[in-house]
């Protein structure tokens, strides 16, 4: 499927529209003040920042990137608005490859920081960002958005984790063995339930030089079946993180535990 599609700036209006199109379909947009304006994409391309679309041989864009120039403590970085890919062609390696482009572009313009916003509570995107990018995060922001009415964040505070992805770092490794974290000090307390879920019991300081923040494995799932304990979930990841970064961690990585019959995911954090 990917030897069709290519990743490319867009080359003239109709590209732009078509990329609006991938926007709205990839994050289930109704609501078009939530779309890039044309004006806003065009006015960043020519002044630094990074336009991508993954286009068909007609021109369809099936998957879209959006970026422009910012700072990030004092570094100039590129701040990536948005990266996403349409139903259908997802899960394929697309929105990588989407990434390596825009980290490619971003080398060649002189600028070697690509910040962006992520759920803390999607374990795919956190796995995508923080092991298969290698991006780190020190940095929570409270209902970063407001209310949005797409389908991913309808009726959910905006809590968002900053990734940053350091592009003159060397790279880590992909892996974490189980046996150099499985006895990290968890920040958050949880214990299983009959439905095979986890409900938080408590949170604890931050203490050591290596901690564990889980989070829900499937938080949509978890929002659909039982909101309120989705929402204790965000709560204290919110209290967990924030009060981990304020004392000097931050998020090198994302491990999964798959050793038992409830699959367990936990954010990684460094002093």
């Amino acid at each position: 499927m990917s030897e069709e599609i290519t990743i490319r700036r867009p080359a003239n209006v109709h590209e732009y529209h078509s990329c609006q199109r991938a926007q709205r379909l990839a994050w289930g947009i109704a609501d078009d003040s939530y779309v890039v304006p044309i004006a806003t994409m065009v006015g960043a391309q020519l002044h630094g920042g990074i336009v991508l679309g993954a286009f068909l041989p007609d021109g369809e864009a099936v998957g879209v990137s959006f970026a422009f120039l910012g700072r990030s403590g004092g570094r100039l970085c590129l701040y990536s608005q948005l990266t996403g890919v349409v139903p259908g062609r997802q899960s394929t390696g697309l929105g990588y490859r989407l990434k390596l482009v825009q980290r490619d572009l971003a080398l060649e313009s002189g600028v070697d920081l690509i910040a962006w916003a992520f759920d803390p509570l999607q374990a795919g995107n956190a796995r995508f960002n923080l092991v298969k990018l290698g991006a780190t995060s020190g940095h929570y922001v409270d209902d970063m958005y407001g209310p949005r009415t797409d389908a991913l964040n309808l009726g959910v505070p905006t809590d968002r984790l900053i990734a940053e992805w350091d592009l003159s770092a060397p790279p880590r490794p992909e892996a974490v063995a189980s046996h150099e974290w499985s006895s990290y000090p968890h920040l958050i307390e949880s214990k299983a339930q009959a439905d095979g879920s986890r409900a938080v019991v408590k949170t604890h300081p931050a203490e050591g030089p290596n901690l564990l923040v889980e989070i829900p494995q499937d938080i949509a799932g978890l929002r659909a079946r039982d909101p309120r304990l989705a929402e204790a979930w965000r709560l204290a990841v919110r209290e967990s993180l924030t009060m981990a970064f304020s004392a000097g961690y931050r998020a090198v990585g994302f491990v999964q535990d798959r050793s038992e019959a409830e699959r367990r995911a936990f954010y990684l954090l460094h002093r």
